[in-house]
């Protein structure tokens, strides 16, 4: 899942192909390995709607999107209350941009199965995207009260929470998180990024620090340059008030 909006953008990291390639060679050889398997058992058995589910899935982790959307809608076709289908479906839709269909596919999802608690984490992230932040805090916390722990959720809920420049239930969200994940980076990031909006430097340059000392910590280079930036400012202002 990429940052979502509402804090600074850090250039994105390069990928070192040659230190991944080979695990990614071993991932891609186990996928096509599924999609071999699930393409021979839907010769062998066209009408069951879970072959054409785990085919589509198949699909999904070899970045097909085309046949993974088809695998799936043939899945709900054979069976309209496939929940599991529908809410891949919206993967598949959020994927490649269409955020209103995700969101119906999520939402069908959670009629069919309120039980299955990813639907409503990844309705959150749509609501989001689309701007519908108020939906989007409702949906992560509905999700976070079935899991609380999971990494990430009180972040996504936190960013909710600022676009709505709802500070107090941000931070809050934010220093959830860490009390869960001690070294999130993007935790300590977003706390920066929400206090200096806040005007609060010296909040926000601690917590750039502890982001810069985390071990997940994307272009350091970067996070130094803003550090040094509020650093020198800091000083200044401290020097008119002598």
């Amino acid at each position: 899942m990429s940052r979502p909006r509402g804090a600074i953008e850090w250039p994105i990291l390069l990928t070192i192909v040659f230190l991944l390639s080979a695990g990614t060679y071993q991932r891609n050889a186990v996928w096509k390995s599924d999609l071999d398997l699930w393409q021979d058992c839907l010769k062998k058995s066209p009408g069951k709607e879970r072959t054409h589910h785990n085919l589509g899935f198949a699909y999904y982790e070899l970045g097909q999107w085309d046949d993974a959307k088809k695998a799936f809608e043939e899945a709900l076709r054979l069976n309209p209350r496939y929940a599991l289908s529908r809410y891949n479906l919206g993967l598949v839709y959020y994927k490649t941009g269409f955020t209103e269909e995700a969101i119906d596919c999520y939402r069908k999802a959670i009629e069919l199965d309120p039980a299955f608690p990813e639907s409503f984490y990844n309705l959150g992230l749509a609501y989001y995207q689309k701007g519908a932040y108020e939906e989007a805090v409702h949906a992560y916390r509905t999700f976070l009260e079935r899991k609380p722990d999971y990494e990430g959720g009180h972040s996504s809920l936190g960013l909710a929470y600022k676009a709505l420049q709802q500070w107090d239930d941000s931070i809050q969200s934010f220093k959830e998180e860490l009390k869960y994940h001690p070294d999130s980076f993007y935790a300590s990031l977003y706390l920066g990024d929400t206090y200096r909006d806040l005007r609060n430097y010296p909040e926000a340059l601690a917590h750039y620090r502890k982001a810069l000392a985390s071990p997940a910590v994307s272009h350091p280079e970067e996070l130094h340059k803003v550090i040094s930036s509020m650093e020198n400012s800091q000083a200044i202002k401290e020097e008119r008030n002598q």
